[in-house]
Formats: C-alpha cells, sequence, structure tokens
C-alpha cells in the first residue's frame, strides 16, 4: 500500500466561523477574496447584492475557472447579470454558505483547480 502526505496549499482555509475565517494562521472578518497566489482583502462588498460586473474584474483578475461564493444570506443568489457575465466568459459560480464554500475551497484547491473563493461578511455595525 502506497501512502502519500498531502501538502498544504499555501491559501488553504485552517478554520472559518460564519463572522470570520483563518488563513496562513491570519484572521480576516472583513469581505475577502482567496486564490491559490493571493488574498485580496478587505475586499468592499458586504452583501451579495452589491456585487456586479464592476467589481467582477477584482476577480477575473485570478483567471478562474470557477468561483465559490460564500456568504451568510440564505436562499439568495448573485444578481442575474453576474451569472450572465461569468457564463459568457465560460466561468462558473455557485453560491453556498461560508462553511460550504470553505470546504469545497479546500478541495478543489488541492485538485490544483483554477479556484477562487469570495467570502462576504456583513458590515460590523
Amino acid at each position: 500500500m502506497q501512502i502519500n502526505l498531502e501538502t498544504a496549499d499555501k491559501h488553504a482555509i485552517q478554520s472559518y466561523t460564519d463572522t470570520e475565517v483563518k488563513i496562513d494562521s491570519k484572521l480576516y472578518n472583513t469581505s475577502l477574496i482567496v486564490s491559490r497566489h493571493e488574498i485580496m482583502s478587505p475586499w468592499p462588498v458586504c452583501r451579495i447584492q452589491e456585487l456586479n460586473e464592476s467589481n467582477l474584474a477584482d476577480i477575473l483578475q485570478f483567471n478562474p475557472e470557477i468561483i465559490l461564493l460564500g456568504h451568510g444570506q440564505p436562499g439568495v443568489l448573485a444578481p442575474m447579470d453576474v451569472h450572465q457575465a461569468l457564463s459568457k466568459s465560460r466561468i462558473g459560480m455557485e453560491c453556498m454558505s461560508i462553511g460550504a464554500a470553505c470546504r469545497t475551497f479546500n478541495v478543489l484547491l488541492n485538485e490544483q483547480r483554477d479556484v477562487v473563493l469570495i467570502l462576504i461578511f456583513a458590515a460590523a455595525g
């Protein structure tokens, strides 16, 4: 039997709650974008409804094949114009809870997929 150790990817999610995420031993509690190579934080989007084609450029610079969008608004999807713009570029987007997005991101990262994770944390106040 052969056993291979998996190496931890640089920006893999170490832990998460509904209000923060830990990456590379650093806690983030504002919205952010995570790719294999970079973390963009803070990111100025605090609600999924604020996502639009303009701030989509922040995400597209990472050339993802799939975008995972984790947020705390159950049942709310990204605006239709965002889905249409991504569809034209043949990029998939999945909206889910923060926990599900973090877990899925780690799996796809480990599979060497071109994945970008967006986590939207509501602004305090």
